[in-house]
């Protein structure tokens, strides 16, 4: 891995209770989350596959590579009102400055929203 990409990746716990929101239902709620943060690119929320609520992930097919923690792999999220297609994903073989985020879950869409309330 660049040294210099690993340098500028800082991953930190999140304080307080993580609340993950899609299409206005909480999906996941977790006080181990953990934020990836990256020279210009927005902060990602991590939170663990088992603070998701069961039964809305359904594996995907797609994998992207990034610079910086490798292969992403999507779920599609699922839901009694929407389906969001490869709207949460994750790195099963992040290293380095990103092991923390190894096998931990982020979303992202229009429709996903993150909050953080107090303990």
């Amino acid at each position: 891995m660049d040294e210099r990409r690993e340098a500028e990746a800082r991953v930190t716990p999140v304080e307080g209770r993580v609340h993950i929101i899609f299409d206005d239902a909480e999906i996941a709620s977790t006080l181990h989350a953990l934020s990836l943060e990256r020279q210009g690119r927005s902060p990602l929320v991590f939170v663990p596959l088992d603070d998701v609520h069961p039964g809305i992930l359904e594996a995907s097919e797609t994998q992207r590579h990034e610079d910086g923690p490798g292969d992403a792999h999507f779920y599609t999220i699922k839901t009694l009102t929407a389906d969001g297609v490869d709207e949460a994903w994750y790195y099963p073989y992040a290293d380095g400055a990103y092991a923390p985020i190894r096998d931990m879950l982020t979303f992202g869409g229009d429709r996903v929203s993150v909050r953080v309330s107090e303990v």
